[in-house]
């Protein structure tokens, strides 16, 4: 769930030049969360990070690439990022990877659902239980997980050095950061998260967070609010 930003971004596609990724962003469900698939413009292959919910749509993009998924990626385990993950496993096999701190969330996303008004259907139990610094792979692609506790205990981000993207799901927006007032959250324990793990990481690199417009780290590191 969000913290302090609430647009929604729209649909759209990006490829830099002279990179091997291709990116397609659907903002899905009715707590507008970006849910990315990510792929090698080479093999095919592809992620699909935080299937909130909408898993038609994300199947039609599966589709219409041609992409065999390999991975679905929760970064984090709030119902609004894993609602169609038993769906897409379900059409595309790939298994689902979660942080191993997070990994009860899923069990429980209907009722957490239905708390904030949203029909969530249950979700099965995940494939692989992440831990900082695993890397995850989809052709030429690589996903380092980046533990980053502070809007949940098993919170994540991923970071694809080559391409210089970093998903940040719900630990850094732009301008913004995630709440902490829910089970797993801590203040001090998120700035520390994003000031240890992810503006170190060059301020070229390219903030695609779990709500709401992309960024940069340089853009975050001089103008958030929370990060002074």
């Amino acid at each position: 769930m969000a913290g302090g930003r609430g647009q929604g971004m729209k649909a759209r596609g990006f490829k830099a030049a002279d990179k091997r990724s291709e990116l397609k962003t659907l903002v899905v469900g009715t707590l507008e969360v970006n849910c990315y698939v990510l792929w090698d413009t080479q093999t095919r292959d592809a992620f699909v990070i935080d299937p909130g919910a909408d898993g038609r749509k994300i199947k039609k993009i599966i589709e219409d690439n041609q992409l065999s998924v390999r991975h679905i990626v929760n970064t984090h385990g709030h119902f609004d990022h894993v609602g169609a993950d038993g769906e897409l496993k379900g059409i595309t096999g790939a298994p689902i990877n979660i942080h191993r701190e997070d990994a009860e969330m899923l069990g429980e996303a209907h009722e957490h659902g239905v708390i904030f008004g949203v029909i969530t259907p249950p979700q099965p139990a995940p494939d692989k239980l992440l831990d900082d610094g695993v890397v995850l792979k989809a052709g030429g692609l690589t996903l380092r997980v980046l533990h980053t506790p502070g809007h949940t205990a098993g919170g994540i981000c991923l970071y694809e050095e080559a391409e210089g993207l970093l998903f940040t799901g719900d630990t850094l927006f732009a301008g913004s950061i995630g709440r902490t007032d829910l089970g797993g959250g801590s203040f001090p324990v998120i700035i520390a998260s994003i000031k240890n793990k992810l503006l170190p990481l060059g301020g070229e690199v390219v903030v695609l967070p779990g709500h709401g417009p992309d960024s940069t780290i340089g853009i975050e590191r001089k103008t958030n609010q929370f990060l002074g």
